[in-house]
């Protein structure tokens, strides 16, 4: 939900998700003259009191018995500001009061009053849910860090002790739910609707180790529910070198090679196991108990193994009601702790009767274990790549108005990737986008120019990280002034954490490569009323597009998602920028940054032509 509000001087534009409100504010020119910042006030449906947010910061040299200039009661000195402790489907009406003057005498100008409802994540055709995603923050170490313990890890073969708050040492799953915020018990309960034998499931799954939700569907499939699931289960050769004692010949084992190198004789056979991700899965499997063990052949046949594929990388559920297939859960969470409770990512149901048909025909393509490419002998869709092309043509222009696209992988060219590249430098305000491993070159070319528009423009990109493939890429596009860039990272830990009010922040443990970021999203102008979202399994990658089986979908002219997925991504956004500004300073910019500025200069660059606090204003009011 979008809602406008003005007087004279002052103006809000409040933007609601499911459990984030964003709040853009904005100034007459004349009106930040001697302003100090704003008080933001809220209260709740039918609550007689206003409570004021804390922007964290108070006045230098402030006293606990004035609260105007201690924290608590100090205005906040921004022109964005994000409410991140809302619940969803709950109205609530903020009260924003200008505040002028100094320190020593603050005057409160004409004050604004808006209401609006956050989103039901429920609701209406798509029903969104993003886990907490932000393990390593000041939240979750305040809350659980009695808990906190170093543990012995181990990295590119090199052991160290590494210190982490690993929710299963807290009592009661309380840290669990915590970090889940809601998307295990989505994830689970589309899994339940399947109450009976009118149900059927039909799953495609990549990582598949959470065992609570792997006993969700055999619970399904005891309550009489046809319950298949597509697993990633792909065969990798071994390296080593061996002797066939039987001819005397030596035989080198590649990964990357279909055949060995053989010595002296042809006559060997390769020898492949299952890889990693497979066995994982197998395993978690074996653990899951029956209560009925007339159950047991069903349970046996419903794991299907996705052999010949680079990365079988999907992660949805199709639910099937009297054969028709009637909703979808994807996203990028993969069914593991770490996918659930670590690193950020997102689950979301299409309730969509022909999107869901459409995945069901990709599930039984997939079912088949084709191969990537059709032969010359083969019929034209016995290749997955040629199928789904054949399904959907790659697009060339945008989307059908409010529509619901789904786009399926592997593809016979890297066209896609193109698309969504264009799409991005196409974008007429802005674009928001998510990177968990690299950009793509195809992307990287759009990035890292500057876009010529006389409107306020800005291109949000957040990472996981700045080391590996995006390292070299980094330069080019922190240089492009309309790039808004964010990686994860903790707070650095600092002598006399006391001193500076921080907590020590740590992550969960759960994850072993991506901490951080798992999302795979992109926003196309989400604050207009026609933006398209790009969302699901795929890494906008080449290997994404024509080389593993991913699933996409692009929603054009839904404001109701692009307004909960923007939600999301500045939340996650503003959380780990402010530690990458943080992280660089010194124990003395540190402690000046606690303080607020005790004038109206704080404004200046929300004001100065071109500057990016003043195209964000302008943007987001």
């Amino acid at each position: 939900m979008r809602k406008r509000a003005n007087n004279k001087y002052i103006s809000v534009h409040a933007i609601a998700g499911t459990e984030v409100v964003l709040l853009g504010l904005n100034a007459e020119e004349e009106a930040i003259t001697n302003l100090l910042g704003f008080n933001i006030f809220k209260k709740k449906d039918r609550d007689k009191e206003y409570r004021q947010l804390s922007g964290g910061r108070g006045f230098e040299k402030s006293t606990s018995d004035n609260k105007q200039l201690n924290k608590e009661g100090a205005p906040i000195q921004a022109f964005m500001w994000s409410d991140y402790v809302v619940d969803p489907n709950t109205s609530y009406t903020y009260k924003i009061v200008p505040i002028y003057g100094n320190k020593d005498e603050l005057k409160p100008g004409e004050a604004l009053e808006i209401n609006i409802k956050t989103e039901d994540p429920e609701d209406n055709t798509h029903a969104i849910f993003f886990n907490r995603g932000v393990a390593g923050s000041q939240a979750y170490s305040r809350k659980f860090g009695n808990y906190r313990r170093w543990y012995e890890v181990e990295n590119y073969g090199r052991t160290f002790l590494r210190d982490f708050i690993k929710p299963k040492d807290v009592p009661n799953r309380e840290a669990f739910k915590w970090l889940s915020r809601g998307l295990e018990e989505a994830m689970k309960g589309f899994i339940n609707q399947a109450k009976d034998s009118s149900y059927t499931i039909r799953a495609a799954v990549y990582e598949f180790t959470y065992i609570p939700v792997i006993q969700s569907f055999a619970e399904a499939l005891e309550r009489g529910v046809d319950v298949k699931i597509i697993h990633h289960a792909k065969r990798q050769k071994s390296s080593l070198l061996k002797r066939d004692y039987d001819t005397n010949v030596s035989v080198v084992y590649k990964d990357d090679s279909k055949k060995p190198d053989i010595y002296k004789s042809k006559n060997v056979v390769v020898e492949v196991s299952k890889d990693s991700v497979c066995k994982a899965a197998d395993t978690a499997v074996s653990q899951i108990g029956l209560k009925n063990p007339e159950f047991k052949d069903a349970f046996e046949s419903m794991m299907i193994e996705r052999t010949d594929t680079q990365i079988s990388h999907n992660k949805f559920i199709i639910l099937l009601k009297d054969g028709k297939p009637v909703q979808v859960w994807t996203g990028s969470t993969n069914y593991t702790d770490g996918g659930i409770f670590g690193q950020s990512n997102v689950g979301h149901i299409i309730r969509n009767e022909e999107v869901a048909q459409k995945y069901y025909e990709y599930w039984q393509k997939l079912s088949t274990d084709p191969k990537r490419k059709s032969n010359k002998s083969d019929s034209p869709d016995a290749g997955i790549a040629n199928w789904t092309v054949n399904q959907q043509a790659d697009l060339v222009d945008a989307p059908p108005p409010n529509s619901i696209t789904p786009i399926f992988s592997p593809r016979l060219t890297n066209a896609m990737l193109n698309w969504y590249a264009d799409r991005l430098a196409k974008a007429k305000n802005s674009v928001f986008f998510t990177a968990a491993f690299s950009v793509a070159d195809e992307i990287f070319e759009k990035v890292k120019v500057t876009k010529d528009t006389e409107e306020p423009y800005l291109r949000y990109l957040l990472l996981e990280g700045i080391s590996g493939l995006i390292k070299p890429k980094y330069p080019q596009m922190a240089k492009c002034p309309q790039n808004q860039i964010a990686w994860g990272e903790t707070l650095k830990t600092r002598k006399g954490e006391k001193k500076y009010h921080q907590f020590i922040e740590t992550l969960t443990g759960l994850n072993d490569h991506v901490n951080y970021l798992h999302t795979k999203y992109m926003l196309i102008d989400p604050l207009s009323d026609d933006p398209i979202i790009i969302t699901g399994s795929a890494n906008f990658s080449d290997a994404s597009t024509t080389k593993n089986d991913e699933n996409m979908v692009i929603i054009r002219g839904n404001t109701r998602v692009a307004d909960i997925f923007l939600g999301e991504f500045m939340r996650l956004f503003n959380h780990f920028k402010s530690r990458n500004v943080l992280n660089k300073l010194s124990d003395e910019e540190i402690e000046k940054s606690a303080y607020l500025c005790n004038d109206d200069s704080w404004t200046k660059t929300y004001y100065t032509k071109n500057s990016k606090d003043q195209k964000e204003r302008l943007l987001f009011s």
